[in-house]
């Protein structure tokens, strides 16, 4: 029968991570369940259409390939179904293939296949599928004879009062029914096997078994294949209720284009999906933000915006949109990310040994990827609140084709003066920022997936120094301009059924200007061009490789004025006194162009059942210092049993200096690239289906790390830095089933330290943090309410002492003298954040919402810094940010 920042990012163009971070530290100194019928069920989430998948009414029973017949041989092929409107097909392709004359049986009987169309509010709509073919072997039902093999005196099943399994298929959101599922079921012993199509009310029944254990397998298009296991009692009648979980991504467009995964290449890799984004609380309803509560991540200082990940500098990490790097993460102040949230499909976090696919970066890497646009009909958000506005548009312009365009600009001059110092600086502007983004969907074929994007963020700020509490040379004012712009393409092409292809292209410029006072100030612009190409294969079933090409072409122009450009963490050896008023000016203009091109390949190889071997080399040129680095990498994971993976990796990663380092007007280009060696073992346990914990050990070596010379004399910078971190990460995430809540857990202990020299000792790096503890939480009441809190405590980062003040007869002015690096440390951090929503269905075609979100509950005075008085006798600390609160509107269509 058939059946992984502001400051990352712009580490990386020429001595602007060492400026900006001068300009800082003289501005601030220094799958199924079966559950009882009768459970609630969680109501409705938000501005969800009324959608019904398409609905198989007529299903043609393939034939049985003769020669897989005779061989006794089973098989399933998957298939990608386009279905017209009015519910024919219209084209059918294999993804999976299963040879043997199966493939071509199957897709001969789907051409047959005859649908309900797939609807949205009503209205019929083409559609995608991915369905599964199952081919197997005749059963043995009561109306066939029994097999020849059966021993004569063992009982004939149709002996026995016969049993039923019946139930009903239901979403675990929100207990609508699935309609379409094919279930299909199989005895213990293997000579039971029946397949059924459940209803469009998810409603199935098989009569007629005979007693006993039972596995059944749930296919059923978006949500993919789930398994469970029953007891039929002989002649009982046995019900069930299935609460199935969407496939992350799919939505609720059908779409089944088929992909070859690429391989999990990491330890620890953490996903935040779309439902979980947008709802936790200090965050503003804003998803990359999230990133903060995982492990590894560091509380970066206020107004800053960096990723700091496990012990790591900034400038060490990337963050990549749809795998293409951007050099800004967040706005002014890390408060808002650069991209609308309702864009992101979900947010990938790998903190140590990721992929070969990753380069040009030691610590970790953010990956962010985004959706496409609706395909049914016009959409539209439009939500304000206290700090900014946005508005989100998004449509389909035809069967293959959909848009979305986005904007959001602030309003920030309501509160900011409360937040700023009001003896050290006068309010000019407030801070300003706008994004947009703009992005077309278009599938020409089930094998072709093309995307458009273009996206861009804005910010700006002026300020003027009125009491210069330590140097009289930093007055008049302070001007930042930040802006960068993308456009992007990329053509997702399935080669065959065994190979996929990726290709794309981004581009756009990067501007960054600031000045402080007549002394101190840069311009730098940047035109920043990214492309990847790579290829993906299965080879067989337990080999698959991952090959690919990519580059990085960044032409410049850089002005320059300002003290010698110096180490940008830890300090430099030799500094007169830390201040800008005896330090030596310079001025400098600078142009030129960078190119970093690299190949890579991966492997992942299933030696043996429990065992899967992800191995990767990766080669790397960077044209400004003339050097090749081979980076190998290799992870391990070992399957315990259906709850527990054991994990453990170790690779080589490599980076090149910071460009103020290696540009010869500031640093030394015969600079080498720096070196990590990532060491990690991680375990992973279901404790049950949602519930998940998880542990992760981690060492990291770094080698020639650029440091200042003494005094900046000679070649500026040499190798001779090295640093280890190393720690601990445990993590829980519960979302259970059919639930109306879920939260995060994470707790990191680590130590990152440096040393500078063969004759220096060794210190703690400028942002370890030895105790990260977050934990948020949200829950849906019904009715549209839901609530949510998040609470973080951080040990305070590390600082350099100022011991006392010497009079400069010379400059009129105290010089600090320094004590000994980060000998100190500052409070520990710990803020409340809470969320609270109310969302009203007014009509079909339009939701309303209102939520206050508010971050430092109460208003917990967190040390951000330390300023101190001219002669440097007494110090104040710097406060971060005050209660916050954020009352926002949204409205949907």
């Amino acid at each position: 029968m058939a059946g992984a920042t502001t400051m990352t990012g712009f580490a990386r163009y020429p001595i602007t991570f060492g400026i900006l971070a001068l300009l800082a530290s003289l501005s601030m100194a220094s799958p199924v369940v079966a559950q009882e019928e009768g459970e609630e069920s969680e109501e409705s989430e938000d501005a969800a259409p009324v959608v019904t998948p398409p609905r198989l009414v007529e299903f043609i029973e393939a034939d049985y390939p003769a020669e897989a017949a005779a061989e006794e041989l089973t098989a399933t092929v998957e298939l990608a179904i386009t279905i017209a409107t009015d519910g024919t097909v219209t084209n059918v392709v294999v993804v999976t293939s299963a040879g043997h004359g199966f493939d071509e049986a199957a897709v001969a009987a789907a051409e047959r296949f005859r649908f309900e169309p797939a609807r949205r509010d009503g209205e019929a709509m083409a559609s995608r599928i991915r369905y599964r073919y199952v081919f197997e072997l005749r059963d043995i039902t009561p109306d066939d004879p029994l097999p020849d093999d059966i021993p004569p005196d063992e009982v004939d099943p149709r002996d026995l009062p016969m049993g039923r399994l019946s139930g009903v298929i239901l979403t675990a959101e929100d207990a609508e029914p699935v309609g379409s599922a094919e279930v299909i079921i199989e005895s213990a012993d293997g000579r039971v096997r029946r397949r059924v199509v459940a209803g469009p009310d998810g409603t199935f029944r098989f009569d007629d078994l005979p007693a006993g254990t039972y596995s059944v397998r749930i296919l059923a298009d978006e949500f993919g294949e789930q398994l469970d296991e029953e007891e039929v009692g002989a002649g009982e009648a046995t019900e069930v209720t299935y609460h199935v979980t969407g496939i992350a991504g799919t939505g609720t467009e059908f779409s089944a284009t088929a992909e070859i995964e690429a391989p999990a290449r990491e330890v620890v890799r953490r996903t935040i999906t779309r439902d979980e984004l947008v709802s936790v609380a200090g965050t503003r309803g804003d998803a990359l933000r999230t990133v903060e509560l995982l492990p590894g991540v560091g509380r970066p200082p206020f107004a800053s915006g960096q990723l700091i990940v496990r012990g790591s500098a900034p400038g060490d990490s990337q963050v990549f949109l749809d795998s293409a790097p951007v050099p800004l993460l967040y706005h002014f102040g890390g408060l808002t990310s650069f991209y609308n949230s309702r864009l992101l499909d979900q947010i990938d976090f790998y903190p140590g040994n990721f992929s070969a696919r990753y380069g040009r970066a030691m610590g970790g890497i953010l990956e962010v990827s985004t959706r496409d646009p609706a395909t049914d009909r016009f959409h539209g958000v439009a939500d304000v609140n206290l700090l900014d506005a946005s508005i989100l548009v998004e449509a389909p312009l035809g069967d293959n084709v959909s848009f979305a365009v986005a904007a959001r600009r602030s309003y920030m001059d309501v509160w900011f003066e409360s937040v700023i110092p009001k003896d050290a600086f006068d309010v000019v502007s407030a801070p300003v920022y706008y994004d947009y983004q703009a992005t077309v969907a278009w599938r020409p074929s089930d094998e072709d997936r093309i995307r458009f994007n273009v996206y861009g963020s804005s910010d700006q700020l002026s300020l003027i120094f009125s009491q210069p509490p330590s140097d009289p040379n930093i007055r008049g004012d302070f001007n930042l301009e930040t802006q960068f712009h993308r456009g992007f393409i990329g053509w997702e092409r399935k080669l065959s059924p065994n190979v996929d292809q990726e290709i794309q292209f981004a581009a756009g410029p990067t501007n960054l200007a600031a000045n402080l006072g007549s002394d101190l100030g840069f311009d730098a612009q940047f035109i920043q061009m990214n492309g990847r190409a790579e290829w993906r294969g299965r080879l067989s079933d337990t080999v698959r490789i991952i090959g690919g090409l990519d580059m990085d072409i960044v032409p410049f122009e850089i002005a320059y004025r300002g003290p010698t450009v110096g180490q940008s963490e830890g300090g430099s050896p030799g500094d007169r006194c830390g201040a800008l008023s005896c330090e030596e000016n310079i001025a400098i203009t600078s142009d030129g162009s960078v190119f970093r091109p690299a190949a890579y390949v991966e492997t992942d190889l299933r030696p043996i059942d429990p065992v899967q071997v992800i191995m990767g080399l990766r080669l790397d040129y960077y044209d400004e210092i003339n050097r090749w680095t081979f980076d190998p990498r290799v992870v391990t994971v070992v399957t315990v049993n259906e709850t527990q993976r054991v994990k453990a990796g170790i690779g080589v990663f490599s980076q090149p200096p910071a460009f103020q380092e290696s540009l010869p007007e500031t640093g030394n280009p015969n600079l080498l690239p720096q070196h990590a060696l990532h060491t990690d073992v991680g375990w992973e346990w279901d404790l049950s289906r949602g519930i998940r914990v998880g542990a992760e050990g981690f060492f990291k070596y770094l080698w020639d790390r650029p440091v200042a010379t003494f005094g900046g004399a000679g070649a500026r910078f040499t190798n001779d830095g090295i640093g280890r971190i190393y720690g601990l990460e445990l993590s829980g995430r519960v979302q259970p089933i059919g639930r109306r809540w879920f939260g995060f857990l994470s707790y990191t202990l680590s130590r990152s330290e440096r040393l500078d020299g063969p004759d220096q000792e060794w210190r703690l790096f400028d942002f370890d943090q030895t105790h990260i503890l977050s934990v948020a939480g949200v829950y849906r009441f019904g009715r549209g309410w839901e609530a949510g809190a998040t609470f973080r405590l951080i040990s305070g980062n590390p600082m350099t002492p100022i011991n006392e003040g010497v009079y400069d007869a010379i400059t009129g002015i105290a010089n600090p003298v320094p004590g000994a690096t980060n000998s100190e440390r500052s409070a520990f951090f710990h803020r409340l954040d809470l969320r609270i929503e109310k969302k009203w269905d007014i009509s079909e075609w339009f939701k309303f919402a209102i939520y206050l979100d508010i971050q430092n509950v109460y208003n917990s005075t967190n040390s951000e810094g330390t300023i101190y008085d001219y002669r440097y006798r007494t110090n104040t600390n710097i406060p971060g940010l005050p209660f916050l609160p954020s009352l926002g509107i949204r409205a949907e269509i």
